[in-house]
């Protein structure tokens, strides 16, 4: 029987290379080509255009490769499989190694959790790893099966970030109307409380926002050390950082939005708390004199008025409505409401 690793056919002792996700070969024009996994090492060998080899790190055997792939460094190496999560774009000699932000993708829709896609760049190649299946990487591949062309691994990582991009502004754009519905409950009147539902918002904002930054941030500085070396690499670095500070500004007040909705519905909580208070306040007012002439004709004592006179309970009770009587004109008169 033959032992074989769960979520593959391969067996377990097949060659590294049939762990791979998948292999494209693009020509010098930008038309691609799949490659099968076997012919990774001949594409990569090519001189003539570059190559996409992408990987899934949840199979060993893509460590595998990883590990026995002597065209990359020994850092490159280790940026790949290595359990590096935070963000970072760094240049070593030839290469250009980095881990980007993207967003999950579940199935057939987009999930609002932010994975990592880890990367490592030549003019030549462009290898990639990732842990789960990533939107950009999947939507960039359909794009390559329909025809689109990328001339260089750069122009192929500008698509991936530039997707990335697209989809942040597209939950902003879903964040915002969500926004907008409970603004528009707030400014009418509805009492229930949205506070969680914005926070919500906020915390998904806030999160997105500090991705944008970091990696905004990062295009920066390698766009300032690649302006000599690499004018095109620094120029298409410069659009990406440029198209990111658009979208991190419309999550940013996004943000903004949330939080000053939040102070909005607080208010508004805090209001309605007030004005039940205020009126709870009034009513016990006005039932404390009759709470006094209950408590005095409840006393078991002798000489206590209406006790021998005929309609006592009723000149007692006419007594209590009086007295609730002049304790509103009182209040009223004080303007105490």
């Amino acid at each position: 029987m033959l032992n074989t690793i769960p979520g593959h056919t391969e067996p377990a002792t097949a060659r590294p290379e049939a762990g791979i996700v998948w292999v494209y070969h693009f020509a010098p024009d930008g038309s691609a080509t799949r490659v099968a996994n076997d012919a990774v090492g001949d594409a990569l060998a090519d001189p003539n255009g570059w190559t996409w080899v992408h990987l899934s790190l949840a199979d060993t055997r893509c460590r595998t490769w990883v590990s026995q792939h002597s065209a990359l460094s020994d850092l490159a190496r280790e940026l790949l499989i290595g359990p590096e999560e935070h963000l970072r774009i760094d240049l070593l000699g030839q290469e250009i190694v980095g881990v980007v932000p993207d967003l999950q993708q579940e199935m057939a829709e987009v999930s609002d959790t932010i994975g990592r896609l880890r990367f490592v760049m030549t003019d030549r190649a462009l290898i990639s790893a990732r842990r789960t299946p990533l939107h950009s990487v999947k939507k960039t591949q359909r794009a390559i099966d329909a025809g689109k062309r990328f001339p260089t691994p750069v122009s192929f990582l500008d698509s991936i970030v530039d997707e990335f991009a697209d989809e942040v502004g597209r939950m902003a754009e879903r964040l915002g109307d969500e926004l907008d519905t409970i603004e528009d409950r707030v400014m009418h009147g509805d009492t229930s409380d949205e506070r969680p539902r914005v926070g919500r918002v906020r915390l998904q904002s806030i999160r997105v926002h500090r991705h944008l930054a970091q990696l905004r941030a990062m295009f920066n500085r390698v766009e300032h050390r690649l302006t000599h070396d690499n004018a095109p690499v620094a120029q298409a670095i410069r659009a990406l950082a440029q198209k990111l500070d658009a979208v991190d500004h419309d999550v940013g007040s996004l943000h903004d939005r949330a939080r000053l909705l939040i102070d909005e519905i607080a208010a508004k909580m805090t209001e309605v708390t007030n004005r039940r208070l205020f009126t709870l306040s009034i009513l016990t007012a006005c039932l404390l004199p009759p709470t006094l002439v209950t408590g005095f004709f409840g006393m078991n004592t002798k000489d206590l008025p209406f006790q021998a006179t005929d309609g006592g309970t009723w000149w007692a009770l006419a007594v209590a409505i009086v007295a609730s009587g002049v304790c509103y004109w009182a209040l009223r008169k004080m303007r105490a409401f």
